[in-house]
């Protein structure tokens, strides 16, 4: 600790980690911050995917240089019959949800340029080498403040081998492809083919594109790769060389304890996939990771970090509730019809509607009665809507998909 302030030490310095070195740097108590990444900037290999749907959170202008490659209008949802469909057959619903502050990014791009931006302001880092468990305890007696933002699981909690304290996860693996994306470079496509999860195509340009597929349910295939190749052949993207394809994990959010988003002995706090905060429908948790790591610093700042856990549980609620309805529409009906009904009747609304506001995608829906019946009349759906507005989740003794 400084003589005349706190020192904050930051572990990981992805876009969560940035944020919180950000939020920290613009703290009057904090005197000292330090990020701790475990890659060197000038190579390091970004290992999600590439939409930041609401880049006002990021301050950087939004240019090529500093990684804003492609300033979209939106997305398009696709909902297809089945993995097992003719190529040629199109979708049996689309929707378009706009995304005014949307882009598709350079992400290492990005991240380098922020830290960049934070050196410049005075924050220290300290890249090339991992953190050990030794090197953990050092840190946690040597600082006032630790921010955890290594991702799902925690270092924090690996040091403590409490990593199964996390309920759940979903898989994705993504990589960036050359190929003609012209058709639909301002609306970037997400598709939804009769199993929990998608695939994508978020075009950077109109020759260059970052794809994936994830799965967000416990079924998963065999083989990646091979999964990840049909899907490009189905939905008419190129396939990536495997040895450019990234694989990762992300929080079913959420999928830890908001309890645990705190450790008030060693005074460490968990933003973004170290918090299991993550939109477990549709995979996003960069936008929620920044927010988290402003919410935290805004804490500092008050005087009241102890409020942490209830800020950002409350923060989250909407959302994470919003996403386990959405997700039951295809867990408890197994329809993709009716998967395509509910799609079409989001048309015109934005991802910040349908990620983080339950109140207008109920009315989108309750304006088609035979839609919002079918919906309900499974008594999982039920369930669902009962569970998710009295807080029962995978870490208690209740919980679904």
């Amino acid at each position: 600790m400084s003589v005349e302030g706190y020192d904050a030490a930051v572990l990981g310095g992805a876009v969560s980690g940035l944020a919180a070195a950000h939020g920290l740097s613009d703290v009057d108590k904090v005197d000292e911050v330090t990020v701790f990444e475990r890659q060197e900037y000038d190579e390091k290999r970004v290992n999600c995917g590439e939409a930041i749907n609401d880049t006002s959170l990021v301050p950087l202008e939004k240019t090529p240089e500093n990684g804003f490659v492609n300033d979209v209008d939106g997305f398009q949802l696709r909902v297809h019959s089945g993995p097992d469909r003719p190529r040629t057959e199109p979708p049996i619903g689309t929707a378009n949800l706009s995304c005014e502050p949307g882009y598709i990014c350079e992400r290492d791009i990005v991240e380098r340029r922020w830290a960049e931006r934070l050196a410049e302001r005075g924050v220290t880092f300290e890249t090339g080498a991992s953190v050990t468990p030794t090197r953990y305890r050092e840190i946690v007696d040597e600082f006032d403040y630790v921010i955890d933002a290594t991702g799902q699981p925690a270092l924090s909690l690996k040091a403590r081998g409490e990593t199964e304290s996390y309920t759940g996860d979903m898989v994705a693996l993504n990589a960036t492809v050359d190929g003609d994306f012209s058709g639909y470079e301002s609306w970037p496509r997400i598709f939804f083919e009769g199993y929990i999860g998608y695939a994508w195509s978020f075009p950077k340009s109109d020759t260059r594109a970052n794809v994936g597929i994830g799965w967000a349910g416990d079924e998963r295939p065999d083989d990646y790769m091979a999964a990840l190749r049909e899907a490009a052949e189905r939905n008419g993207f190129p396939a990536p060389d495997p040895d450019d394809v990234n694989i990762y994990t992300i929080p079913r959010g959420p999928s830890l304890d908001p309890k645990q988003v705190y450790d008030p002995n060693d005074n460490v706090f968990r933003v973004g996939d170290a918090a299991g905060v993550a939109n477990r429908y549709q995979g996003e948790g960069i936008c929620q990771g920044i927010r988290s790591a402003y919410l935290l610093c805004d804490l500092i700042e008050e005087g009241t970090p102890e409020r942490y856990p209830d800020r950002l549980y409350d923060a989250m609620k909407s959302e994470y509730r919003l996403a386990r309805l959405m997700r039951g529409a295809w867990v408890e009906h197994e329809d993709p019809d009716l998967l395509a009904a509910v799609a079409e009747s989001l048309e015109g609304l934005s991802i910040e509607d349908v990620t983080r506001s339950p109140a207008r995608v109920i009315r989108r829906v309750a304006k088609r009665p035979l839609v919002a019946s079918r919906l309900v009349s499974d008594r999982g759906m039920l369930d669902r809507l009962y569970k998710s507005y009295t807080d029962r989740w995978e870490y208690g003794t209740t919980g679904t998909q």
